[in-house]
């Protein structure tokens, strides 16, 4: 409905002429709030017929010349927070800190305060960590719960916070709360955004909207001047990569929803219909609707898309109401409390294992892919290998991947309706010519044929295999090459950047960093399949890729380069010598003992003089530590590596090679490194 009129409801003489204001906008059918959306404000709601949204007066003005009808709901949104935040119904971040501190002191052997990061003027960001063995990483599903990420938006730091308080008061005297201590890890953030609880506001201290700040499908939109570019975001990302979260709630109010993925586009992710089940679960339980974020209202950088978008954890946005009264308060985190019990237990329902080196037997960082039938692929736990998946009773087919291992397949694994199936250690063998992009860390969302185009930015992780990420028109991506798998600046070039095949061969700018924000150095452009070298950015090896879209003129479902995958050119010098010519200048005695926890022997025995180099690399062949490097006489020379790197840090368990030059003559050979 756009009759470019105006109605102001009472109470609006003598408001605030800079103030925001709460503003309902009829609209003639709901998918006009699409349309709505590409202004750039806030809308905090929407219904068939209507939109509520956060505007100040100058929006005002734009909205009423772009044709709509502006209905001022209140005239004043900041005096209207504070005066329901001063009733004292909510608790302020210093008694969050008062309350989290005294749990900590009470319940020492099933929970510890922890600071994840700061805000933009210094305030912790705190995280309850629960579980039966606090101090300890643990083998179990990890579960994170938010709130507060709208400083203004008190309701989930109560949520959250009688959550703790239940789990930790009834774990002596409850079975269910006691199985779950025990058998879960609980990430509890009653505040992500401290200085705007503080000053209750929406917004951080920089005035961003921190649920349109996040890197997955990142556009810039409500303040946001770069994806993750927020303090707070980034904490919160760095703790989803330290961490194996498989299920996460975010807690806001605006409505009565259990908001499911995505929030950016109207297409579901492969789980859509287990995550539809368990959200209409827990709103069955909380008092709650079910909706789909995309069919509500869209947003783009959420942070509930960017979890599951980046690490395949379920996540949800439970939107409830803000009631100013202490008993609607404790029933709105009863319901929750209800709600959380049940999808915590089913948190353990599914498919578990362990991801090892089929040598070393050591924990191997990997990413487990479902194939059979298509669900988004998750990560294992960095420290201990584990992993856990929500998914529903079936049968499934899967494959685990690691760069510097051979990818492997895992068929046939049955899901009971309840419980979880253990399928143990999935032993990766080492293998250097597998080395690929392993994890998306942002992407820009572009505005071209949002409707039709739905491939995804995990399209272009692991092997080259024509199924692709359309990066549309001036898009872009960032990829982690894997923390222990950079590419190195070996002779010639060093990685190759695959073009999917949509029937058009297109542009595209590729981008090197040992940062995934940059600074950002350029290694060329190109059209389709190319290869790249790095040594003209100066740089001797690179963690982060990223590919940008030339911006030509294209459109339709694949609009902008197509993205299939990158690959690491396998490195010569971790090629293990077999045989060994006695008449060479140089050759090595027996390694021992190998495999090895402390430290190994390395003999060697030089036939020339001359300079001799003498260094340890992982498999891919990074120099790790440098044994020697001087020169040698003839003879038999020996020197004990202790497992630790040039910074004397002790190296990770798995597969390095001993590398030994000299002149024109290069021998290798393999240690294992274990715990």
């Amino acid at each position: 409905m756009k009759t470019g009129l105006i109605f102001l409801l009472l109470g609006l003489t003598g408001a605030n002429a800079a103030a925001i204001r709460l503003v309902e906008i009829p609209l003639l059918d709901h998918d006009d709030i699409y349309a709505l959306n590409q202004h750039d404000i806030t809308i905090v709601d929407a219904g068939k017929t209507y939109a509520r949204v956060l505007v100040s007066d100058q929006e005002i003005d734009e909205l009423i010349v772009a044709g709509y009808t502006v209905k001022i709901l209140i005239p004043d949104y900041q005096a209207y927070k504070n005066e329901l935040f001063e009733r004292g119904f909510y608790r302020t971040y210093e008694q969050v800190y008062l309350a989290l501190d005294s749990f900590a002191a009470m319940y020492p052997s099933i929970c510890r305060l922890d600071t994840i990061g700061y805000s933009v003027q210094g305030r912790a960001i705190w995280a309850m960590r629960v579980s039966d063995s606090p101090l300890t990483e643990e083998s179990e599903p990890e579960i994170r719960l938010a709130g507060n990420m709208h400083g203004d938006e008190h309701i989930g730091t109560e949520i959250t916070l009688y959550f703790i308080r239940y789990l930790l008061t009834n774990y002596a005297s409850n079975s269910q709360v006691q199985y779950l201590v025990d058998n879960r890890e609980f990430w509890i953030l009653p505040v992500l955004n401290p200085d705007g609880k503080s000053a209750n506001t929406r917004y951080n201290a920089n005035g961003v909207d921190l649920n349109r700040d996040y890197g997955f499908f990142w556009r810039a939109v409500g303040g946001s001047p770069a994806p993750m570019s927020q303090i707070e975001n980034r904490a919160m990302m760095n703790h989803l990569l330290e961490n194996d979260i498989m299920l996460e709630y975010n807690y806001h109010s605006a409505a009565e929803y259990v908001n499911y993925p995505w929030d950016y586009h109207p297409a579901d992710p492969p789980d859509s219909q287990y995550i539809l089940s368990i959200s209409q679960l827990y709103a069955d339980l909380a008092d709650l609707t079910a909706i789909n974020g995309y069919d509500w209202y869209q947003i783009t950088g959420s942070l509930q898309d960017y979890t599951i978008g980046t690490s395949g954890a379920l996540a949800t946005t439970i939107e409830t109401l803000e009631p100013a009264g202490s008993s609607a308060i404790d029933q709105i985190c009863y319901n929750n409390r209800d709600a959380l019990m049940e999808l915590c237990l089913r948190a353990g329902w599914g498919i578990e294992g362990v991801v090892k080196d089929s040598i070393a037997g050591s924990p191997v960082s990997a990413r487990i892919e479902f194939i059979n039938p298509e669900r988004i692929c998750i990560y294992n736990d960095p420290v201990l290998g584990d992993f856990h998946k929500m998914i529903a009773a079936g049968i499934y087919d899967l494959r685990v991947c690691a760069n510097g291992y051979a990818p492997k397949s895992v068929n046939n694994i049955t899901v009971p309706p309840s419980g979880s199936v253990w399928i143990g250690d999935i032993l990766l063998r080492p293998d250097s010519s597998y080395f690929y992009a392993h994890r998306a860390v942002l992407n820009r969302y572009v505005n071209h044929a949002q409707q039709s185009n739905k491939t995804r930015p995990r399209a272009v992780l692991g092997a080259e295999d024509n199924i692709f990420y359309s990066l549309g028109q001036g898009g872009y991506v960032v990829l982690d090459m894997g923390e222990h798998t950079p590419i190195m600046n070996n002779p010639g070039d060093d990685f190759t950047v695959f073009e999917g095949d949509d029937g058009i061969a297109e542009g595209y700018e590729v981008f090197v960093s040992n940062n995934w924000n940059g600074p950002w150095l350029s290694c060329g452009t190109a059209t389709g399949t190319s290869n790249f070298d790095i040594e003209p950015t100066g740089l001797s090896q690179v963690r982060y890729i990223r590919v940008v879209d030339d911006g030509s003129s294209s459109s339709g479902p694949y609009a902008g380069f197509d993205l299939d995958a990158i690959k690491i050119t396998p490195p010569i010098s971790i090629v293990e010598s077999k045989y060994v010519d006695l008449s060479l200048r140089a050759q090595f005695g027996v390694l021992a003992p190998n495999p090895f926890s402390s430290a190994v022997r390395i003999p060697y025995q030089v036939a020339r003089s001359g300079v001799v180099k003498l260094g340890v690399y992982d498999v891919s062949g990074r120099l790790v530590r440098s044994l020697a490097s001087a020169v040698h006489q003839p003879g038999y020379y020996q020197v004990i590596w202790p497992g630790v790197d040039d910074q004397g840090r002790k190296a990770p368990a798995g597969v390095y090679f001993v590398r030994l030059e000299t002149g024109d003559y290069t021998a290798t050979e393999k240690v294992i490194l274990v715990k």
